[in-house]
Formats: C-alpha cells, structure tokens, sequence
C-alpha cells in the first residue's frame, strides 16, 4: 500500500476515535510531516483524497477541520467484524480496505482485527465480537490439520447468536458457509500453459497443505498439462507438510527438506503455491547454485507480495484482494438484510497474471 494510503487510513481512524473534537483545527501538512516523517506533498494527497471523500473541510485561510456531517454518521453506525491473518501483509490490508470501503458506504462500521495466525486468538477476537453485538463476520479460517474443534466451536457460536459469517479467500470443506475467492483453478491453468508454451515439461508443484485454494490452484496445474497432450506424472507433485499453514517457525527445516527433494530431481521449472512456498524455493536454488531463470524457471500465487519483500521480479498470479474484501462485504451484508432463507453459494474474482524476468524459454 502507498505510504500516502496508509497516512490516510491513519488520519481517518483518529477521526473516528474522536481525537480532533468538533471546531477544533487539524495539524497543518507540514506537522502532519514531521509527525509521520513523510513528505509534505505525501501529506497534501492523503488531505486531498480525504476532504474530497467528506471527511475534512479545508478553509483557505482557517486550515483544515473535521467535517461534523460525516463524524454524525458514524455514530450509532452497525458494526461489522474481519478478522484476517496478519493486517501487517499488505494483502489483507487491502482486502481490509475492501471491506471497509463498501461498509461505510451502508451505514457500518468495521471492527477489524489480525489473529496472528492464532487459533485461540481468533477464537478469542469472534466470542469478543459477539459480545460486542456485530451483525456478521468476516474471517479467514484456518484450515491447518488438527484444528477442526475449535474451528467447530467459532461457527457454531456465530450460528448461535445468529451473526451471519463469509469466510474470505478458502472455502471451508463439509460446510455450507458462503464464500469469496480468486480464480485459483483458472489461474494456475493459465500460469502452467506458459511455462508449457515455453518448453518446459518438467514441472514441480510445491504446496504445503491441502486447503481449498491450493487444491484449487494444484488442480488448475493438472489440467492444463492434460490439456496440452502430455503425461501427468504424480512425481511432480511436491507436498512438504508443515504444522502450519504459515511455516515461519518452520522454515529452515522446510527450506532444507525442499533442497535434498530439488537436488533428487530433474526439473526446469518450479510452480510454488503461495509466496512464502516461492520464498523457500530461492532460498533452495541459492543453496544449490541454480541461477534463475538461467538454470530453473520460477512462478508462483501471490507474485506481488512475494517481489515487494523479497526485491525480486517474480512472473506469477496476483489475486485480487481489494475486489475479494468488497465481495465479501456485499455478500455479507446480503445475508444481513435479507428476510428470505439463503443457500450457500460462493464468488469467484478474476485474478491476473504478472509477467517478471524468472522464466526461460527452452527448446522443445
């Protein structure tokens, strides 16, 4: 998210918590600059966009003040919760944005929150959220191996209580709870028939669990090297379990297993199945002296995330989290306002693919 964005978002929080009171003048552009050591400039575009939206009125001569229509609105608003896995990604953070952006616009507030990839956490954050009389939910379930019960026990209590609840990015197996996600299947078909096309025909899909959206994205990898009359072979197929589905406790140990597995194998491209998987895979390579795209070519979900951090320019799919998180709160605000009986169903959001510099074509 661009620093601008992020100072916005911050200004605007403040002023719903009240922290300017009614009459009383902002800080000027150049004190909201020293404040979050930016550039004045950066500042004006964030003070722009927000008195532009109704949230600031500027005055030529008097300065910048709060604007008491849009402050009158947010009280006594509904309340709405998202609860996503770290709001320090900037991928949930923008799908928070998502959210948000269609809450406001009916009247709700949002109650938003990361549970650090904790389930008792989570657990804690819904049973808050119920307390605090929300209308529904928005979250992400953990789909780690072993933690069923207390997922359980989180939609059992939201059913309870009668708070409506969109899971955002997975669905969830054996359940008939409405969904949004990408176009997993669509997606890594897309990615697999380019490495194809560029010669390549010996392929590792590397994931390291069996939550939808990966068995999703595995399956879109299985169709289109069917679809191009060449031979599946399940020794391509690189499942490196972890406790988790976010490893970071586990990294090292699966960075070490995936490099004795690489080394094991004639290959010449990898297809990851997220970007923490990707970000294990460089490691590898590194540790095997395989330069990339010159010895193996890489791709991988969530290409955008894994090059912002990593600094690296990595061809991959980009799922569309801004336009997930505003269909999930449509979705959900559906199932609030409507007096009729609702069948599960889910929404599917079309995600694009990045071109980078981590692919070699071979001759066939």
């Amino acid at each position: 998210m661009a620093k601008y964005a992020v100072i916005k978002e911050d200004i605007q929080r403040r002023l719903l918590n009240g922290e300017w009171a009614e009459g009383y003048r902002l800080p000027s552009s150049r004190e909201f600059a020293l404040y979050y050591d930016s550039s004045v400039n950066t500042i004006e575009k964030a003070i722009k966009e927000l008195a532009e939206e109704g949230w600031l009125i500027r005055d030529s001569r008097r300065g910048t003040f709060m604007n008491k229509g849009k402050q009158s609105l947010q009280v006594g608003t509904r309340l709405v919760a998202a609860f996503v896995f770290g709001i320090d990604n900037p991928v949930w953070a923008t799908a928070l944005r998502g959210v948000e952006d269609v809450l406001f616009l009916k009247g709700y507030n949002l109650l938003s929150s990361s549970d650090d990839r904790n389930l008792q956490k989570l657990e804690s954050l819904v049973r808050s959220a119920v307390e605090r009389k929300v209308e529904g939910v928005i979250l992400s379930p953990f789909m780690s191996q072993g933690h069923e019960e207390i997922n359980d026990r989180i939609f059992s209590l939201l059913e309870h209580n009668g708070i409506k609840h969109v899971s955002l990015d997975r669905m969830v197996y054996n359940t008939d709870i409405p969904y949004v996600t990408s176009d997993n299947i669509a997606g890594a078909y897309n990615l697999t028939k380019m490495l194809i096309e560029r010669g390549h025909r010996r392929i590792l899909f590397i994931k390291n669990s069996n939550i939808s959206t990966v068995n999703e994205r595995l399956l879109g990898f299985k169709q289109a090297i069917l679809d191009s009359n060449l031979e599946y072979n399940d020794e391509f197929e690189v499942f490196i379990p972890t406790q988790y589905e976010d490893f970071t406790d586990e990294f090292d140990r699966y960075c070490e297993f995936l490099r004795k597995k690489m080394k094991e194998m004639r290959f010449t491209a990898v297809f990851t199945a997220n970007d923490q998987i990707a970000e294990a895979a460089l490691r590898s390579f590194e540790n095997l002296n395989y330069r990339i795209p010159e010895d193996v070519s890489l791709v991988t979900y969530d290409a955008e995330n894994l090059n912002r951090i990593h600094k690296v320019n990595v061809t991959g799919v980009n799922q569309p989290f801004y336009e997930m998180g505003q269909c999930a709160a449509r979705l959900l605000l559906n199932l609030i306002d409507s007096t009729e009986e609702q069948y599960s169903y889910g929404q599917v959001c079309n995600s694009k693919i990045y071109i980078g510099d981590s692919v070699h074509s071979i001759p066939t």
